[in-house]
C-alpha cells in the first residue's frame, strides 16, 4: 500500500508517547509504517426487504520494521495498556509533500502482535500489530491542480455509543 510516506503516532495512557525512529521533520520520533489496513463489515440480506445488521468495525492493522518502538509496544500489549490516541498519517511524497489521509483512533488496545522475517529480504524483521478501538475518525484531503491540499471530508464513529 506504499503510496508515499506513512507514520503512526501512539500515545499510551501510562507509558506516554511511544518513540519510533522516523526522522522526518514533521513526524520526528513517530513510527515509520510499511503497510496498513482497516475496514468495516455489514451483514445484509438482500431478499425480503434488504434489512441490514449492525456494521462491525475491523481492527486497524499496522506493519512496521523492528525499531525503537518495538519493545514499548510489546509492553503496552502485555500490560493491556489503554492507548489514548493513535494517529496514522499517509502522505504523498514529492517536493511538496501532502498529508492526504489521516486515521485517528481513540481508546484503543493492541490485540495482536507478531514479529517475523521479511520474505526475500535477508536479515530484516517486520512486526504486525492490530489495534481495536472505541472511536475512529478518517480524514481525506484531495489535492488541487497545483498540488496543494484542498478542503477535505471526514468519517467518524464511536463504537461505544454506536454513533
Amino acid at each position: 500500500m506504499s503510496l508515499g510516506d506513512m507514520f503512526f503516532k501512539v500515545d499510551g495512557s501510562r507509558s506516554g508517547a511511544v518513540k519510533g525512529e522516523a526522522n522526518d521533520t514533521a513526524h520526528a520520533g513517530e513510527i515509520d509504517i510499511l503497510d496498513w489496513s482497516w475496514g468495516m463489515r455489514s451483514p445484509s440480506a438482500m431478499g425480503g426487504g434488504g434489512a441490514a445488521g449492525k456494521t462491525a468495525l475491523d481492527a486497524l492493522n499496522i506493519t512496521k520494521r523492528v525499531d525503537s518502538a518495538s519493545t514499548a509496544l510489546m509492553s503496552v500489549m502485555r500490560n493491556n495498556e489503554l492507548i489514548k490516541k493513535g494517529v496514522l498519517t499517509v502522505r504523498k511524497s514529492g517536493s511538496k509533500p501532502v498529508e492526504y489521509f489521516i486515521v485517528t483512533i481513540e481508546n484503543a488496545r493492541i490485540t495482536s502482535y507478531d514479529v517475523a522475517t521479511v520474505a526475500g529480504v535477508p536479515h530484516q524483521l517486520a512486526e504486525k500489530l492490530s489495534f481495536s478501538f472505541q472511536k475512529i475518525s478518517v480524514d481525506y484531503y484531495p489535492q488541487d491542480g497545483s498540488g496543494s491540499r484542498k478542503g477535505g471530508s471526514n468519517f467518524s464513529t464511536d463504537v461505544g455509543t454506536n454513533t
